[in-house]
């Protein structure tokens, strides 16, 4: 028989939260009695629940549950737990009434009832499968036998409780509380099959401060897999206990903590098509399916469907080794050790951290993460073999040296780099303004100042040299929301202007323009380069008049009203549209001069003395005309005043002086 001892505070938290100062020491037994005799009498210390009317031993559903639960408590730890049959024992299981309304057991104790568990029975307990209510009551009422506390509630040898963080059935099956938050006073509100199928991180880091660690549990090199639609767990292949019994649909929840003590251990994931999180970091959760995850009430999901156990005083053998993903995008994430991670197919994200890591894409396009600058890794490339290799080169290397294969980019905290620009250097095609434009074996690359910007990509695919024939990327500039990418046809003076998103995917095009259009003039200003090669960068300028205060400048087919001192002025519009050259026939703006309310215009009829005068509003919109007047009219000679100049050509600006009699000469 084993004897209960007292247990001393860790000065942590999540230990000391869980215990409740009591032990055992020594072999211990565990029973189910069938008869109030099997019990001491008296029953001290105790509620006489033996000799209450209504004694019964404990459902056959339970008493597996129970079963199960020792397994777990053996496999996480040294505690040496012996079944006693039916007779006495430390541990004891039963049902009574006096445990109405659920359930309760004892601390381990040095009296009849000490370790001593009671169901009540006024539930249905043999009801209880993997995962629901019912069975996680024995594990938590076992977890009290063994000596764990309620985690919500101060007390134990510290007297304190689990932090809030972490009191949930997320990390201890001895909380009240479902989810982190929740009420402990209005019951659990996990769904029928969402509570948790082992004991999890706290407890198990708990239980192995009382009892010791067990490393010799799955010491050999182990795969774990999962089954997609039943969420059964298999070790090595072999089915384990099935949640809800094996029957799938609600009952398909995976919600448990794995401890492996040893050897070389992989989660290997490859028969899941979905997106998968996999983190094998102490403490983590991964997510394998959004259907598989356990609802635990009033909004409230699991973090992950499996949850790695702590490491019990920095002992490295428990850790989790390897990781291989499925066919979906997945994000997979090592650990401090040397860890194998396989992203299979699928677009996946994989950060080894620290350790010597493999990685290995696969199919798909494929990132490798790192913390640091690309600066502070030494990597080569062997092209016998397609394998990268990425140093480290920081104090401590805190990423370690991977060995690499199948992955197309390589993300650093301050770029992301394509691989193919690892193997060779990129081919500069332009590099004016704030974006350039490179290739990169057959793809293009729109690259900030620094690093690398996203590839150009057309209907969601990378864009391939010569994937459309003659044409050709000449140029990129960043936008406020995306790319422009400036195409031209080889051997021709034909081009387009792509739009892109900020990732790089085509929006918008211009569709084939030619080298003296608006649309590819107006370009090269945004591209701050000529184009065309015509020699000017953005629409050809023609200075039509610069007097006074204000110039007329033709740019293109539209014409401006620029401050002579510097800068540029609106264009001329006509309803609301920029005025263009011909617009009117042989009419033709020859002046121009800003007013306090606006601008005014000088109109020539080409060919002929025949003027119009406009005045616009502030941005050049037309406001009112002279209409057609003569070149000797009042309303021109005057106008040639405003204008600075001799619009008429008569020599005078202004109306013509006229010359005057001497009267006295004729006296």
């Amino acid at each position: 028989m084993a004897n209960a001892v007292n247990v001393s505070a860790t000065n942590n938290a999540e230990i000391d939260g869980l215990l409740s100062g009591y032990k055992w020491s020594g072999a211990i037994t565990y029973s189910f009695p069938d008869s109030p005799s099997d019990y001491a009498n008296p029953y001290t210390g105790g509620s006489s629940e033996p000799t209450t009317s209504g004694f019964a031993s404990a459902p056959t559903q339970m008493q597996a549950a129970i079963n199960y639960a020792i397994g777990l408590i053996n496999g996480y730890t040294n505690a040496n737990v012996q079944y006693a049959g039916t007779n006495g024992a430390d541990i004891m299981i039963a049902q009574s009434p006096s445990a109405n309304p659920t359930s309760y057991a004892y601390y381990p104790g040095n009296y009849a009832s000490g370790g001593d568990v009671w169901f009540g029975n006024q539930y249905n307990y043999s009801l209880a499968k993997l995962g629901n209510y019912y069975f996680t009551t024995a594990l938590h009422e076992l977890g009290h036998a063994f000596g764990l506390k309620h985690s919500q509630e101060a007390g134990g040898p510290a007297n304190i409780a689990v932090p809030s963080a972490h009191d949930d059935s997320e990390y201890t099956v001895m909380s009240y509380r479902s989810y982190v938050g929740a009420s402990t006073t209005t019951g659990y509100t996990n769904e029928a099959y969402g509570y948790p199928q082992t004991y999890m991180a706290n407890d198990i880091l708990a239980l192995q401060t009382m009892y010791g660690a067990d490393y010799t549990t799955q010491s050999s090199s182990t795969i774990y897999t999962w089954n997609p639609t039943t969420g059964q767990e298999f070790i090595n292949g072999v089915g384990q206990l099935a949640p809800g019994g094996g029957v799938g649909g609600s009952a398909n929840r995976i919600y448990e903590t794995v401890w492996d003590g040893g050897g070389v251990d992989t989660y290997d994931l490859s028969n899941y098509t979905t997106n998968l999180s996999i983190n094998l970091n102490p403490g983590a959760s991964s997510m394998f399916s959004s259907v598989q995850l356990a609802y635990l009430g009033d909004g409230h999901y699991a973090s992950g469907n499996v949850y790695n156990a702590y490491l019990y005083s920095g002992d490295a053998r428990s850790y989790i080794d390897n990781a291989t993903g499925g066919s979906g995008n997945d994000t997979i994430v090592g650990n401090a050790i040397a860890n194998m991670l396989n992203g299979g197919s699928g677009n996946d994200t994989i950060t080894g951290g620290a350790g010597n890591d493999t990685i290995a894409g696969g199919a798909g396009t494929d990132t490798a993460v790192y913390s640091g600058n690309m600066a502070n890794y030494a990597i080569a490339y062997n092209a016998a073999t397609q394998t990268f290799i990425v140093v480290d080169q920081r104090a401590g290397a805190p990423d370690g040296t991977d060995t690499l294969t199948g992955i197309e980019n390589f993300q650093f905290a301050d770029t992301t780099a394509p691989s193919a620009a690892l193997v060779s250097p990129p081919v500069s095609i332009e590099a004016v303004g704030a974006t350039s434009l490179v290739q990169v074996g057959s793809n293009f690359y729109m690259n900030p100042a620094a690093g690398f910007g996203p590839t150009l990509k057309y209907v969601g695919s990378p864009v391939v040299a010569g994937q459309f024939g003659a044409w050709t990327p000449i140029a990129a500039e960043q936008t406020s929301s995306g790319y422009e990418v400036a195409w031209k046809y080889s051997g021709s003076d034909q081009f387009a202007i792509w739009t892109t998103d900020s990732s790089g995917n085509f929006a918008t095009s211009t569709g084939q323009v030619s080298d003296t259009s608006a649309t590819l003039e107006q370009a090269e200003s945004r591209f701050h380069q000529d184009l065309n090669g015509d020699g000017v960068i953005g629409m050809p300028t023609t200075s039509i008049e610069a007097f006074g205060s204000t110039s007329l400048v033709q740019s293109g087919s539209n014409f401006y009203m620029n401050p002579v001192a510097d800068g540029f002025g609106p264009a001329l519009k006509y309803v609301g549209s920029p005025v263009v050259a011909s617009q009117f026939g042989a009419w033709t703006p020859i002046a121009a001069e800003q007013t306090s309310s606006g601008y005014e215009v000088a109109w020539k009829y080409s060919g002929s003395d025949q003027f119009a005068i406009w005045t616009t509003d502030s941005s050049g919109n037309f406001a009112t005309s002279t209409g057609q007047v003569s070149d000797t009219s009042a309303t021109l000679l005057l106008a040639e005043a405003r204008f600075h100049q001799d619009l008429n050509a008569d020599g005078t600006i202004g109306p013509v002086a006229s010359h005057a009699i001497d009267w006295h000469l004729h006296v």
